[in-house]
């Protein structure tokens, strides 16, 4: 492990070079030298980086900033993000890395609308995002400008984003759960997060209620620019990634922020998800981040 960590240290600390990955990160640099940082994107982006074969270089920036600098910027990749149909326009996406859980709905323990959503709950114990934004008081969400939470949500965030139920932090996040402290707060009623992402100690916090609109898992990927450097880094990334997918420990590691009576599962939904084939893209004057 200590190998490891000067081996990253010696790619962050060394001049950016022709050949070189620029890796744009809404996680800062020292995380992913942290040996200890257990956090799952983290470990996981960690992971594929011990098997690239080029020097790379890791840059702090919001995932905003980093899909702007994806169009301008030859060799850059930001990793651990969805795909869309708007995105695929404009970056390329390499092989998948992770898989997450569906996006739930926290709301704080002592919340009056934990009673209501648990009265709003469907058969199969979901809440509709669409019914809850179309209440006549409905409560006030807080969600991150730039951020996909799965095509149907983002649909339904879209045109509720002018409402005053829709608050849009457009603030840099380093990392799942950044707007829970708004939450904490009541500055806001409601917050979208991944719940596994969280630390236990976060979690507990929280009444979570799984979403009618969400799908169960999603994969995350590395998106990179179209110019002719970056698609030879993805090339690369690629190459890493499938080696990373070919270590015994990688099934582990893919299904540890999950309980254990679900791994199985979750390990049958990776398989079928990367079957899949990508949506056709948006054209441009569609395209949404």
């Amino acid at each position: 492990m200590r190998a490891m960590k000067f081996f990253l240290a010696l790619f962050i600390m060394t001049p950016l070079h022709a050949a070189e990955l620029l890796l744009l990160s809404m996680t800062p640099a020292a995380d992913y030298l942290d040996e200890y940082n257990n956090y799952q994107p983290v470990k996981m982006v960690r992971h594929v980086l011990q098997f690239y074969t080029e020097p790379f270089h890791i840059e702090t920036v919001s995932l905003n900033r980093a899909f702007t600098e994806l169009r301008k910027t030859p060799g850059a990749c930001t990793p651990v993000v969805r795909k869309s149909a708007a995105r695929l326009h404009h970056y390329l996406f390499s092989q998948a890395f992770i898989i997450a859980p569906d996006i739930r709905l926290l709301v704080k323990n002592d919340s009056p609308w934990v009673k209501r959503l648990h009265q709003m709950e469907d058969a199969a114990g979901r809440i509709s995002l669409e019914r809850l934004l179309k209440l006549p008081y409905p409560p006030v969400f807080v969600t991150e400008d730039g951020r996909l939470y799965g095509d149907k949500i983002d649909q339904l965030l879209a045109f509720h984003r002018a409402a005053d139920s829709i608050y849009v932090r457009t603030a840099k996040a380093s990392k799942y759960g950044d707007l829970l402290p708004m939450l904490l707060k009541d500055f806001v009623d409601m917050t979208l997060e991944f719940a596994l992402a969280l630390p236990e100690e976060e979690r507990v916090k929280f009444t979570e209620f799984r979403l009618a609109e969400a799908p169960d898992y999603s994969l995350a990927y590395f998106a990179c620019g179209q110019d002719a450097k970056s698609i030879q880094v993805l090339k690369l990334l690629d190459q890493a990634i499938m080696r990373f997918r070919e270590t015994p420990e990688f099934r582990a590691l893919l299904t540890a922020p999950f309980p254990a009576a679900e791994k199985e599962q979750v390990w049958q939904a990776w398989l079928q998800l990367n079957a899949q084939p990508d949506p056709p893209p948006l054209p441009e004057d569609e395209s949404l981040f």
